[in-house]
């Protein structure tokens, strides 16, 4: 705890200080060591406010996601936030860099909020097909309004301190050193007799019940061809906020991360998210926030997918597809065009839709074999970005696997009667043989 959490006291101001290097996740031991600290706080007379902070070049990078596939350690940072808005001293959170996902909800149940200049608050939850989980659908829109609030969760754009302070999400900007002002700010909440301010407690914007249900309604109506799981969640969820009592509306979130946590889009965009971190830097190299693949190896894998699939397109063409028909399947998909060039959605086609995956899997598995990537996920990462494979499917070897790889294998023994361009390679049976499927053989 003493590594990962820093405590001392000045004058009556208990000082907290995340101290996690890289980021400051908020890990396991971590949550552990932020409820004993306040715990002791709740309980020394001689502390009269907190100010939390960090270490580091940002206040936190919010969850592990690593995490998220394991069974829960206590305290959850739901938990852990409430722990925080309920403690009976006034709690000053000072944040600097980003404060994003987890960190955005543990600032939000911080009483009062002080940002660097250089500060920027997101909660980009839906990137990864979730809602986020630790009340940040339930308190942000109570500090903000509903329609500032799905914006910004919507959208996974995060803010800056301006403009964080500007909607009411932010108290002051401190211009000098933060953890200076933030211990100043605290002791005149003392000296004015400022306790404690749960968020919980804001009702502001439930006031005007018409323009908050107006609100939803617009979210709504821009989400109606979304094909996308999480944002919808997200708008049920703040919806409940000015319906449900706090703590009921808490378990509707709960319930909906939940349910997106298991959705098929969630784990493949996780499994995006991880498999672009893992990547070797010479087959794709992150250039002003955009992942590109990088000559020569990652275009050489570019190329081979391309060639894969456009082979695969022409084979079907062959018999009796049209061009048209193939091309609007694949953009029904999300593909951004399809192989011969077309744009234009038609209906899904989920026989077009298995055999150029399978084309794709069967070029990836000799990549992997070859030693041009390391592992199956190094594919879906290059597919992603080169060749527009629909991210929230989570390129070709997730989304074989998401469609069951042993019925996928079935089929192929069949395609592959009339072009070895479906012929089952060794890969795949590989990964039918462990639960885990592609991710055990990588």
């Amino acid at each position: 705890m003493a590594r990962l959490v820093r405590f001392r006291a000045l004058d009556g101001i208990a000082v907290v200080t995340l101290d996690a290097a890289p980021v400051n996740a908020l890990s396991a031991p971590l949550r552990a060591g932020l409820w004993e600290v306040f715990s002791r706080i709740d309980k020394n007379p001689d502390i009269k406010a907190a100010v939390l902070m960090a270490a580091g070049r940002m206040f936190s990078a919010g969850a592990d996601i690593r995490e998220f596939s394991k069974p829960a350690s206590a305290p959850s940072l739901t938990q852990l936030c409430d722990h925080v808005e309920n403690c009976s001293k006034p709690v000053v959170a000072a944040f600097h860099g980003q404060a994003l996902g987890g960190g955005a909800e543990l600032l939000l149940a911080a009483h009062y909020r002080l940002a660097s200049p250089d500060a920027r608050f997101g909660l980009p939850e839906v990137a990864l097909g979730l809602v986020p989980g630790a009340g940040g659908t339930q308190r942000l829109p109570r500090l903000i309004g509903a329609e500032r609030a799905l914006q910004m969760m919507i959208s996974t754009i995060s803010v800056e301190a301006d403009i964080a302070q500007r909607i009411g999400l932010v108290d002051r900007i401190v211009q000098a050193d933060l953890g200076a002002g933030a211990v100043a700010f605290a002791k005149d909440l003392i000296a004015r007799g400022q306790g404690p301010r749960p968020t919980r407690d804001n009702r502001k914007y439930f006031k005007d019940g018409r323009a908050y249900a107006a609100a939803i309604a617009k979210a709504r109506s821009s989400l109606k061809d979304s094909p996308l799981n999480a944002p919808e969640r997200v708008l049920e969820c703040v919806e409940v906020a000015a319906l449900l009592p706090f703590d009921a509306g808490l378990a509707f979130e709960a319930d909906a991360f939940e349910r997106c946590l298991e959705h098929p889009q969630s784990i493949a965009l996780r499994h995006v998210f991880l498999a672009e971190r893992k990547v070797d830097n010479a087959l794709i190299e992150k250039v002003d926030g955009v992942f590109r693949p990088v000559v020569p190896m990652g275009k050489a894998v570019e190329a081979r997918l391309r060639n894969a699939l456009r082979r695969a397109a022409e084979n079907l063409v062959e018999n009796g597809k049209s061009e048209a028909d193939i091309d609007g399947a694949l953009v029904a998909y999300g593909f951004r065009k399809g192989p011969f060039g077309g744009r234009t959605k038609s209906q899904s086609n989920s026989d077009v839709e298995r055999r150029l995956i399978a084309a794709l899997l069967v070029e990836g598995a000799a990549c992997v074999d070859e030693g041009a990537v390391q592992r199956p996920a190094d594919i879906d990462a290059i597919a992603v970005h080169a060749i527009s494979f629909p991210r929230r499917k989570g390129g070709p070897m997730r989304a074989a696997q998401t469609a069951g790889l042993i019925g996928l294998r079935k089929d192929m023994r069949v395609w592959a009667q009339d072009s070895d361009i479906w012929a089952v390679p060794n890969l795949l049976d590989e990964a039918i043989k462990d639960a885990r499927g592609f991710d055990a053989v990588g």
